[in-house]
């Protein structure tokens, strides 16, 4: 033994080993809630992208302790559902859970990304450098080998006791075949509804934790999507509804911050957005936030049938009163649910917030995108509806000339709605910003399936030409006809004019505008296929929304320096009356369930619960034959404008072209401005005659 000491000094004394094991292996485990844990344990990689890499700290988001604490296994709460706005750190609680999994509660988990590119970079940004750089769980999972099958994956983390699989939930085969007790979903409202066939995604991932019956957790947390088909909404609306109520810093009353409690700079006050609190009406500054976010405390505001509500305002000797623990007390029926928005981020300036609100009144892009990211509400596309009287009071008051293109349009597309007495035709001019004109319209009476009146009503008004700004004339850019009707002639119609377009109208949000389009064919009156045509499909839900908001936006009117709303239907009034404002508005979104009754003007604005799926519908007694043809109108001048690929400098070239004089120049300001602004190109210094020389003595 000597010897072999004398030839290996380095050697541990064996006695020590062994001891030093039987200490380790007999030293008492700390009983550790996921925020105790991740403040002593978690490390931040560099490489994630956070502001505050090296070692994590609940106190920089004090919001998300008890959430993810409630994600403990010894907690009583089943399931967590967080309705979240952008950048709080939903993911961040998914990290979280599960380096604690690794080193305190090894079992099976299973984290779903919306797509397969999200549920790469989840790993590549999120969690990999999250297992690299936290010592504490690094050495317990199995690094990514390619030639070691046991090893981890990219999609597939081994530790002891227990695995991580990461799917995207738009194919089935990852949410199959597996025992789940640890279930983890981001951004569920990205979800498809059904994939391959067997059912929604997060229905799919539920049922794989049923052998673990109450012991099974699950984490949700999303930006919501659409009223009335959001999940991460009708979930958080079945929990029991926790919002984060924080100490006012002058008054030190709880209360939540909410957007109406927002307001814009004050310059005689020196005061930047800000926000005032509910109960002494003093400004909230955003040097303010942090304090308040420490002193915070989530309340939850369901409360049982036939109880008082939860008041706005808490003082502080009764939020101790009203605080109930999660599935505890008058809680102990739902699961918790969060919501938080973008007020509450530690980073996030109040004028930020402020900016962005501004910028999206009027475009109802921005404003989806706002409800969304930012207040962490379901968008409602039908909040934006509008009374046809209101419409033609505003034709009245904004006056343009009918049948002359306007100086700043570059652009005219016509859409035909068929009916049985026969066709109704619209013609828009286009420009930029999301401008409209209806410019033209005519109705082709006759039966469009048995006579050719209204087919060459409608051929010779295709041939229209309107006057320009100088002095030329413009023909119309692109056409479509709808073929819910007389199918077989508009296909036959369409068929030998190759920009006329048979446009056929879809169901459900989210489906592009004007997709890609199917053959057809086109038969004789003895069945026999004559040739083929495109028939294209419109996305009508959304094309609707943005119909009815740029009526909305026409009704608001333009502001003091004369500027319009992006996303605006101009109509003139010698086109506007009083039948065409209620076709216009001749459908409301709303709860397929309910009729809608025909004195609509009041009654059909009462929408039903956010809850609710909405569908377009009807007014019953009312025709939608304009409206129709406007949604058709406006999916060809969607087409049209990224068929070209019209910039803000193409707009103005377009323009220039086809009026002969440059655009006016306000209409192009909000697209200019920014830090993005094009430069202009530098003049070169060398003549021609030089830079061909150069040219040509080149080696």
């Amino acid at each position: 033994m000597d010897e072999i000491r004398a030839q290996f000094p380095a050697l541990p004394d064996g006695v020590a080993v062994l001891f030093r094991a039987l200490e380790a292996a007999s030293r008492p485990v700390d009983d550790l809630t996921i925020s105790e844990w991740s403040d002593r344990h978690r490390m931040v990689s560099a490489e994630s992208g956070s502001p505050w890499p090296g070692k994590f700290r609940t106190s920089r988001v004090p919001y998300l302790r008890e959430p993810q604490d409630c994600l403990h296994p010894d907690h009583p709460a089943r399931r967590v559902t967080a309705r979240w706005a952008a950048q709080l750190g939903k993911s961040t609680a998914i990290e979280n859970w599960f380096c604690y999994i690794v080193d305190q509660a090894p079992g099976s988990m299973m984290i779903v990304l919306p797509t397969l590119e999200e549920a790469t970079k989840f790993n590549r940004v999120k969690l990999q450098p999250t297992i690299e750089a936290t010592p504490r769980v690094e050495h317990k999972v199995l690094p990514v080998n390619s030639r070691d099958e046991q090893g981890s994956t990219t999609a597939f983390k081994k530790f002891a006791g227990g695995f991580c699989q990461i799917v995207n939930a738009g194919s089935s085969k990852g949410l199959q075949m597996v025992s789940i007790k640890y279930l983890a979903m981001d951004e569920v409202t990205g979800y498809p509804r059904d994939v391959d066939g067997r059912g929604s995604p997060r229905d799919q991932a539920r049922a794989r934790q049923k052998m673990y019956g109450d012991l099974a957790k699950e984490w949700q947390g999303s930006t919501p999507g659409i009223s009335g088909d959001c999940a991460i909404s009708a979930d958080f609306e079945a929990g029991d509804r926790r919002y984060f109520y924080v100490p006012c810093p002058h008054c030190g009353t709880f209360q939540p911050l909410t957007p109406d409690a927002l307001r814009g700079p004050d310059a005689e006050a020196g005061l930047g957005a800000h926000f005032r609190c509910l109960a002494c009406d003093e400004p909230i500054l955003d040097g303010h936030k942090l304090p308040m976010l420490e002193g915070g405390v989530w309340i939850a505001t369901r409360v049982p049938e036939g109880d008082d509500p939860v008041p706005a305002i808490l003082k502080p000797e009764q939020v101790a009163a009203w605080a109930c623990p999660p599935c505890e007390g008058r809680c102990r029926d739902w699961q918790p649910s969060y919501h938080l928005w973008a007020a509450y981020a530690p980073r996030e300036r109040f004028a930020e917030i402020w900016n962005r609100w501004q910028l999206a009144e009027g475009d109802t892009t921005k404003l989806r995108t706002f409800y969304q990211q930012d207040l962490a509400l379901p968008y409602d596309p039908g909040g934006v509806t509008v009374d046809w009287e209101r419409i033609v009071e505003a034709a009245r008051t904004h006056v343009f000339p009918a049948r002359v293109l306007p100086p700043t349009a570059g652009l005219i597309v016509s859409a035909a709605d068929v009916q049985s007495y026969g066709i109704k035709w619209v013609a828009y001019a286009i420009g930029p910003l999301g401008q409209r004109w209806l410019i033209d319209r005519d109705v082709f009476e006759g039966s469009p399936s048995e006579s050719d009146e209204p087919w060459i009503g409608l051929a010779d008004a295709l041939g229209r030409t309107y006057p320009t700004a100088g002095g030329a004339a413009k023909g119309i850019d692109i056409s479509g006809v709808d073929s819910g009707f007389a199918t077989n002639r508009v296909y036959l119609f369409c068929a030998g004019r190759p920009n006329v377009y048979a446009l056929d109208g879809r169901a459900g949000s989210g489906l592009p505008w004007l997709g890609t389009p199917v053959k057809r064919d086109v038969k004789d009156a003895r069945g026999r296929v004559l040739t083929k045509v495109m028939l294209y499909p419109v996305g009508a839900y959304d094309v609707k929304t943005e119909v009815t908001a740029g009526l909305a936006n026409f009704v608001q009117g333009c502001d003091a320096t004369g500027m319009w709303p992006r996303n605006t239907l101009h109509l003139p009034p010698d086109l506007t009356d009083e039948a065409l404002a209620k076709e216009l508005t001749a459908e409301r979104l709303m709860d397929p369930d309910e009729e809608v009754r025909q004195s609509a003007s009041r009654s059909a604005r009462r929408l039903i619960s956010p809850k609710a799926h909405r569908e377009w519908k009807r007014i019953v007694g009312r025709a939608n034959d304009y409206f129709d043809a406007t949604v058709y109108a406006y999916a060809l001048a969607w087409h049209l404008e990224r068929r070209r690929r019209l910039t803000a400098q193409g707009w103005a070239d377009l323009i220039t072209t086809v009026h002969g004089c440059p655009p006016e120049p306000d209409l192009f300001t909000s697209a200019d401005e920014g830090p993005f602004k094009p430069k202009p190109r530098p003049i070169p210094s060398q003549s021609r005659e030089d830079r061909k020389a150069k040219w040509k003595n080149r080696t």
